[in-house]
């Protein structure tokens, strides 16, 4: 079980269900690093920010890096798989949580795992944000998951990032519409970072269709 912070908006009422975003922070973060971002929309989603479990200098990692080269099929699934059964764990104890309108949210190292995850159990998610991040080779090269037809994703990328290049996004673009149609990419004039406007545009991505008040959504309580 991971270590996460969650944050279920203040005034809800106990039959209250919410739109709800897993995070998964960069290497050398924790589990304080993404929320941040979504702090203006925390009255209308719920926020499980979740730690990952390796720690990596000050801060945490998914899994241990490599230095050269891509770390294998095996330790990015495995690191994936523990996230879909902490989110599985997290649906049982928590019924503030919208199970129809779920979203992976990634970056760097967290934006790797969440791909991972969302290729393999997608079905159970409204869809995914990924920024700054690699889509694994072994992602491309196997099955498509044909569950993810009709999902929304939304792929940032810094044009000037030195840790995996703008053509990498490219990637991750070209792999995801190939399963859904519904696929946003952007580009920043910034290096391995979310600055302010582009962060601005993931909070109007997710609430674009979010947009009625999910308290009201009686039907999904």
């Amino acid at each position: 079980m991971f270590a996460y912070d969650i944050y279920e908006p203040i005034d809800r009422k106990v039959e209250d269900t919410f739109p709800t975003i897993f995070t998964l922070h960069g290497i050398g973060a924790d589990e304080l690093d993404m929320p941040g971002i979504l702090e203006s929309i925390m009255d209308r989603f719920v926020i499980v920010s979740i730690r990952g479990s390796v720690q990596q200098g000050p801060g945490y990692s998914y899994y241990k890096p490599v230095l050269d080269g891509e770390p294998s099929e095996k330790t990015i699934s495995y690191a994936a798989n523990n996230v879909h059964e902490f989110v599985e764990t997290i649906l049982k104890q928590y019924p503030s949580i919208d199970r129809k309108k779920m979203y992976l949210f990634g970056f760097d190292q967290g934006g790797i795992v969440a791909m991972t995850e969302f290729a393999k159990n997608g079905g159970m998610y409204h869809g995914g944000v990924f920024l700054s991040t690699k889509l694994p080779s072994f992602l491309e090269e196997g099955p498509k998951n044909l569950l993810l037809k009709s999902k929304r994703i939304f792929i940032g990328h810094g044009t000037k990032d030195p840790v995996f290049p703008v053509t990498e996004g490219e990637r991750t673009v070209k792999y995801f519409e190939s399963l859904t149609n519904d696929v946003t990419y952007q580009t920043f004039d910034v290096v391995h970072n979310v600055t302010a406007e582009e962060a601005e545009i993931v909070l109007d991505w997710f609430t674009r269709v979010e947009v009625d008040n999910p308290a009201a959504k009686k039907e999904n309580s």
